[in-house]
C-alpha cells in the first residue's frame, strides 16, 4: 500500500447503514436482556408488537445482541419454543403409532389359519392386472407364504440367518457356485471323521 492509501485509512468513509426491519427492535431486546428477561419472554414479546420478519432470524438477533453485551446470560435454546398446540376434542394420530397399531393390534393383521384358502383365488383374480408381477411371486412360492400368514409359529430367526449365508456364499463363490461351498461347509465336520481324506475334495 502506499502512502496515501495508508492515511485514508484514519478517516474511514461514512457509508449509509442499510435499514432493516429489526432496527426498531434492537433498543427494546438489548434492555429487555439488561433488565434479566428471559429470551423466550423477549422473542414472545417482539412477535406481539409488530415484528412481521424471519422469526429465525429474530432468534438470531437476541442471541446476537446476548452474546455481544451479556456473555453471562444464559441463551436458550430455540427448540423449546417450538411446539404444535391443538385442541383438547383433536385426537392426534402419528404416523409411526398407526402403522404399529395395523401391524400388531389391527385383528385383520394378525395370522388366521383361514387366510390360506384365498390365496388362490386373489392370484386369480389379479393376475391380468397391474400387480401380476406381484402374483406370480406369491405363486412361485405358494407353500411358505401360506405357512407364513397362516400358522403361529414362525422361521424368521432361521430365514435371517440363512439370507446371511446366501450373501456371503453369492460373494465369495458367485450366484451358482455351490460345489466349492459344500466342500468348504462339508469340510469344518469331516476331519472330524476317522475316514476323512482331503485328497476326496480337491
Amino acid at each position: 500500500m502506499t502512502e496515501e492509501e495508508i492515511q485514508k485509512l484514519n478517516n474511514p468513509a461514512n457509508y449509509k447503514k442499510r435499514t432493516t426491519i429489526m432496527d426498531e427492535y434492537i433498543n427494546i431486546i438489548f434492555k429487555m436482556q439488561r433488565d434479566g428477561i428471559n429470551d423466550d419472554l423477549i422473542y414472545f414479546y417482539i412477535l406481539k408488537h409488530g415484528y412481521s420478519g424471519n422469526q429465525k432470524s429474530l432468534w438470531n438477533y437476541i442471541y446476537c445482541i446476548e452474546k455481544n453485551n451479556f456473555p453471562d446470560r444464559t441463551p436458550m435454546n430455540p427448540k423449546c419454543l417450538i411446539e404444535w398446540s391443538y385442541p383438547d376434542d383433536v385426537i392426534i394420530i402419528k404416523r409411526n403409532s398407526l402403522l404399529k397399531y395395523l401391524l400388531t393390534k389391527n385383528p385383520k393383521t394378525k395370522k388366521d389359519e383361514t387366510i390360506g384358502k384365498y390365496i388362490n383365488e386373489l392370484i386369480e383374480k389379479y393376475r391380468d392386472s397391474s400387480i401380476a408381477s406381484f402374483c406370480n411371486g406369491i405363486e412361485r412360492d405358494i407353500a411358505p407364504i401360506k405357512n407364513a400368514i397362516s400358522l403361529k409359529v414362525s422361521s424368521g430367526f432361521v430365514e435371517g440367518n440363512n439370507n446371511k449365508f446366501k450373501l456371503i456364499k453369492r460373494i465369495v463363490y458367485g450366484k451358482s457356485g455351490l460345489v466349492n461351498l459344500a466342500k468348504k461347509c462339508f469340510l469344518a465336520f469331516l476331519s472330524k471323521r476317522p475316514s476323512f481324506n482331503l485328497v476326496d475334495l480337491i
